[in-house]
């Protein structure tokens, strides 16, 4: 959000009156311990609710995050971010009980690997509304998802695809700690429509020196959302996150 390159030379050089506001370019990347929990129940009749936890013996998965934003002096025009988050998990568990899922039977003592892919990638328009000890901005994000959650026993295997692109709003806000490098960070990505929502929070701390920071905090992503051929998605990953960004 701080912006330290070109000055008065670029306003002179700009429409509409810019003022000596600088183009800058800011990219993170991220390392998220995340922790899996929810249920999810495939679009057959008949299939059932699957626990994440009891059933497919989910735990933690180390995964990455990385992004990079584009900020500019003209005013009509928005702000651009495009970011790739790593959301996949993969497990071997032994059922306890009977499952149904896609047209398929998964018994008592089978031992059955699911793989689920959230993964996706953002692409986020956004006006930067405070720039100062207080930053602000607020814009809308195309979420796009392009995964599957996946069931087999070695012989039969269910699927369900998580293919979509969802709108998002998106506010980001940074509050610096003057004289100390210290500063406090969030954003939040989310969207509820007609009892489907996902809600994309990240809360953290950071250290800035020259153009390098360090960031430190927990990052949740919530999913309650029922698709066209009636799967549902109710999951919950979040876990501490370690980052570095560089501002320039």
């Amino acid at each position: 959000m701080n912006k330290k390159l070109l000055g008065a030379a670029l306003a002179l050089a700009l429409p509409f009156g810019a003022q000596a506001d600088i183009i800058g370019v800011t990219a993170g990347a991220y390392s998220w311990n995340q922790d899996w929990s929810g249920d999810l129940r495939g679009e057959q009749t008949g299939d059932d609710k699957i626990d994440l936890e009891d059933d497919l013996g989910f735990d933690d998965e180390r995964a990455n995050s990385i992004y990079v934003a584009l900020e500019h002096p003209i005013p009509v025009l928005p702000n651009i971010r495009l970011a790739s988050t790593e959301m996949e998990i993969s497990e071997t568990n032994t059922f306890s009980r009977d499952r149904n899922y896609e047209n398929q039977t998964y018994t008592q003592n089978s031992q059955v690997t699911s793989d689920i892919d959230l993964s996706h990638i953002d692409a986020t328009l956004y006006y930067e509304i405070l720039d100062n000890v207080v930053s602000l901005d607020v814009g809308l994000t195309a979420r796009i998802f392009d995964g599957e959650a996946t069931l087999t026993d070695g012989t039969k295997t269910g699927s369900a695809n998580i293919d979509a692109t969802i709108p998002l709003l998106f506010v980001g806000a940074r509050v610096d700690l003057p004289l100390t490098g210290l500063y406090a960070t969030g954003e939040i990505h989310g969207l509820s429509i007609d009892g489907n929502s996902i809600m994309d929070t990240k809360l953290g701390i950071g250290y800035e020196i020259g153009i390098v920071a360090l960031e430190a905090g927990l990052r949740s992503f919530d999913i309650d959302v029922e698709g066209d051929d009636d799967e549902e998605f109710n999951m919950t990953v979040e876990g501490a996150f370690l980052g570095i960004v560089v501002d320039i």
